[in-house]
C-alpha cells in the first residue's frame, strides 16, 4: 500500500481551473500563498544573517578587531554564542519594523 494517499495535484493547475478537488476554495487562496512566500523569505534572511555571522566571526581580523583572544575553547564558544545571539535578536526587530 502506498503511503500518501492517492495521486499528487497540481496547485497551479487547480487554480487555474478553478480548484477541482474536494478541498473548499478558500484553501486555495492569495492570503495563504502571500503568507507562505512572506514566511520563506523571512526564514532565508534569517539563514544569510546566521551563516554571514559565522563566516565572519572565524575571520581572524575579526577576531583581532573585537580583541578576542580566549585561552581555550569553552571561553570563545561561549563568546561566539553570545554575539551569534545578538544578531538573532536584531534580526527579530529588525523583521518587527
Amino acid at each position: 500500500m502506498a503511503g500518501g494517499g492517492g495521486k499528487p495535484q497540481n496547485i497551479f493547475t487547480m487554480l487555474r481551473k478553478g480548484g477541482t478537488t474536494s478541498e473548499p476554495k478558500e484553501v486555495f487562496n492569495w492570503r495563504l500563498w502571500f503568507a507562505v512566500v512572506s514566511f520563506g523569505i523571512m526564514g532565508a534572511a534569517r539563514g544569510i544573517d546566521e551563516g554571514l555571522i559565522s563566516g565572519t566571526f572565524g575571520s581572524k581580523q575579526f577576531q583581532s578587531m573585537l580583541h578576542l583572544n580566549p585561552k581555550d575553547e569553552e571561553t570563545f564558544a561561549n563568546i561566539k554564542g553570545n554575539v551569534s545571539a545578538m544578531v538573532q535578536i536584531g534580526s527579530v526587530l529588525g523583521a518587527g519594523m
